[in-house]
Formats: structure tokens, C-alpha cells, sequence
């Protein structure tokens, strides 16, 4: 008996109502009293309980003096009770699949520590679909190299500035290995980026061998446009001064102080 009144509870069947159901199933026609008795529900509970019962559709009642109760047989009651289940599960889900999504919200999560940045760069690279644009240094290539192949693998296209010499696994290198004294003196650390997809960046400031390292991870907007575009400047630079004599790089650096002054800044 306790497994049935379980399993009625489980269907939405109070505990009063349970064995209010049950002690009826096992004697019918009965009175408040006998069910009371019977069910072994207390008294004063009783009639709200049948109340309950007789509102679910799970009883009925004469209108004889005393009143007579009698069960819906459970394959009448049951049935009902699925077919009404069934067609408010479809409208929930019908409901819910109208549901407006929430705006994506930004996140940004600060990096410790060397491996961290490197960690959480390879992560970046394996979700990438469409792109991986960077710039890095010779000595973290060779921990990226695995994830960098893997991503081409898929048919992600590569773009990497290497500031140094390097055997990297991407469909464009850029040797910026000219402004890697520059980018370090300015900031006083190595600084590395990553980018994919357009929809996420890695910066990171790799210390000396004492110092500490420190990076951020954020898929807002406008710092992942910044990021791409600030390498993209580097690349660009780097390709014009390359392709120009040296007296004319010395002209254009006279001509606008702007360019010493950046030059000079930290």
C-alpha cells in the first residue's frame, strides 16, 4: 500500500488525498466517517481532503443524507489525467520555444602566470571556426605549435606576427622580430595576443624569468577590435618600413614628430 500512496503523491495526489483515493478504491459507497476511519485521515482533515479529491475529478458524491462517496475508477481517472499532462506539456514547450534569448553579455577574466596565458591561449585556438590571429613570441610557438596545427587541420586560417625568428605553423607569418625591442622596452614585459573568430581575445604580458606574468581573456567587442586592429598596425608598419629604403623611413621620421614621440614613449 505505501508504494501505491507513493506513486499517487508522485502524480500530484496530496497524502490525505492519496489514502482518501485508495481507502475508497477498497470500499464504496462510504461516508465521510468510514473514509476517515479507514484512511485513517483525521477527522477534521477529512471533508477538506474529499473536497480536494472530488475537484481533481477523482470522485464522486451523492446527494443523499449522509452523503455517499463513490471512486472514479483509476482507468477512467488516469486517462483523463495523461491526456491533460500531455496537452499542457505541449503547450509549455510550445511556450517556452517563443522564449526571447538574453542579450550575450561580455565577460572578462584575469590570467596569472605564464602557463595560465598559454593555457587559455590553446583553449581560444581549439574553439576557433574561422580564424586565429596573433602575435606571439619564438618561445611560446613551440608550446602553441600542436594546437596551432590542429586548428588549420579544421581549415581555420592562421595569421601570426612573430617577433623573432620562428618556425610557425600558420598560412601567413610576419617576422616583426624589428619592433620586438620597441614592444618590450614600451611595455616591460613581452606582450602576446591572440584572436579568433572575432569574438574573443587572449592579451598577455609574459614577465623575465622572476617577474610575473599576467594576461586577460574578454570577448567584449570593442577590446577584441582593438586587439585585432593593434596587430594588424604592427603588421602593416612592419611591411611598409621593410619595403622602403632606410633614407626615406629617416625623412618620414623627421617630417612628423609624432612618429618620435611614440618612438621615445614607454
Amino acid at each position: 500500500m505505501i508504494n501505491v500512496l507513493k506513486k499517487l503523491e508522485a502524480l500530484g495526489f496530496g497524502a490525505y488525498e492519496a489514502k482518501a483515493y485508495y481507502a475508497l478504491l477498497r470500499k464504496h459507497p462510504a461516508n465521510g466517517y468510514e473514509i476517515s476511519k479507514l484512511a485513517q485521515i483525521p477527522p477534521s482533515k477529512i471533508y477538506e481532503t474529499l473536497t480536494k479529491l472530488k475537484n481533481r475529478g477523482a470522485v464522486l458524491d451523492s446527494q443523499s443524507d449522509p452523503v455517499q462517496y463513490y471512486p472514479v475508477q483509476p482507468e477512467v481517472l488516469f486517462s483523463r489525467l495523461q491526456q491533460e499532462t500531455e496537452k499542457n506539456i505541449q503547450a509549455v514547450l510550445s511556450d517556452l520555444a517563443v522564449i526571447p534569448p538574453m542579450e550575450a553579455f561580455e565577460l572578462t577574466w584575469n590570467l596569472q602566470g605564464t602557463d595560465g596565458i598559454n593555457e587559455k591561449i590553446i583553449e581560444v585556438i581549439r574553439q576557433a571556426k574561422l580564424e586565429v590571429f596573433a602575435s606571439l613570441w619564438p618561445e611560446q610557438l613551440e608550446y602553441l605549435q600542436e594546437s596551432l596545427k590542429e586548428a588549420m587541420a579544421k581549415g581555420v586560417y592562421v595569421v601570426i606576427a612573430v617577433f623573432g625568428e620562428s618556425v610557425a605553423v600558420a598560412n601567413e607569418v610576419i617576422n616583426l622580430e624589428a619592433c620586438s625591442g620597441n614592444i618590450h622596452r614600451r611595455a616591460g614585459a613581452k606582450l602576446c595576443t591572440v584572436i579568433t573568430d572575432n569574438d574573443q581575445v587572449v592579451v598577455g604580458e609574459l614577465a623575465e624569468e622572476h617577474g610575473r606574468s599576467t594576461g586577460v581573456w574578454t570577448s567584449t567587442p570593442a577590446l577584441v577590435l582593438v586587439a585585432k586592429e593593434y596587430i594588424k598596425h604592427d603588421m602593416m608598419v612592419n611591411i611598409l618600413v621593410n619595403n622602403m629604403e632606410q633614407k626615406q623611413y629617416e625623412d618620414i621620421c623627421r617630417r612628423y614628430e609624432i612618429i618620435r614621440r611614440m618612438q621615445q614613449q614607454k
